[in-house]
């Protein structure tokens, strides 16, 4: 089906009165607003499971709505943003679980560095945060050289086009950032949202493959210390 042209609004093709009066309508006091969190109530895994691989899906179903609708124009800035975010939702989650006793092969982290995963500008740099699962990745041994070298690759790049976690969530230095977007591109290859979109599906996969592997790990220890305490008394 050929995608149709950017529009800044996607209007419905004819319009019905209800769709008129919702159109018109301003916002009045008491109306419903704020969403209940029975969504996120129902959920019973770790919540950080589901703000990461949310923002993931999220970018997903904007990256199919531009294959038949296009709008790549004004969908650019949260599909980039959304996938880069995941990715830093994802290497935070890693570095938690990388520092479980279970698995713990390099020094315990300390509250200092806790802190500098929330706090300030470097919270938000990807090749930071990648450079500490890195180094706890290889001595834990998981991971094959190919493997690290291809996410450093991907990581790399990511961090090149948008080191504060801010250039694809404000326009105020919206040159300096297609200056980036440019410079990244190689020679004779000019990389559309759906390459870039197919690109962050494989790094999601493999950050997640990694996520499952850990922790299915961690929750094998802690059974066997559970089993340890209870065989004690």
């Amino acid at each position: 089906m050929p995608r149709e042209p950017d529009t800044l609004i996607a209007l419905p093709r004819s319009f019905t009165p209800e769709d008129m009066a919702k159109l018109f309508r301003h916002p009045k006091k008491g109306d419903p607003l704020v969403p209940s969190p029975a969504a996120l109530e129902r959920y019973e895994g770790n919540p950080a499971d589901a703000c990461a691989f949310g923002y993931r899906r999220a970018a997903e179903v904007l990256v199919e709505y531009t294959q038949t609708h296009g709008n790549e124009t004004f969908l650019f800035y949260p599909i980039v943003f959304m996938y880069r975010h995941y990715v830093e939702l994802m290497l935070k989650k890693l570095i938690v679980a990388l520092d479980e006793p279970g698995i713990r092969r390099s020094p315990e982290l300390s509250e200092e560095q806790r802190k500098k995963l929330c706090q300030g500008r470097k919270a938000h740099s990807l090749q930071m945060l990648w450079d500490l699962v890195r180094e706890r990745l290889k001595a834990l041994g998981t991971g094959t050289p190919e493997d690290i070298e291809g996410v450093n690759f991907y990581i790399r790049q990511l961090d090149e086009i948008d080191p504060g976690a801010v250039s694809f969530r404000y326009t105020n230095a919206i040159e300096e950032t297609k200056a980036r977007l440019k410079k990244a591109q190689k020679a004779g290859l000019d990389v559309d949202i759906h390459t870039f979109a197919e690109a962050m599906d494989r790094l999601a996969n493999y950050l997640e493959g990694v996520d499952n592997q850990l922790w299915a790990s961690i929750e094998v220890y802690n059974e066997m210390v559970a089993e340890c305490c209870d065989s004690a008394f």
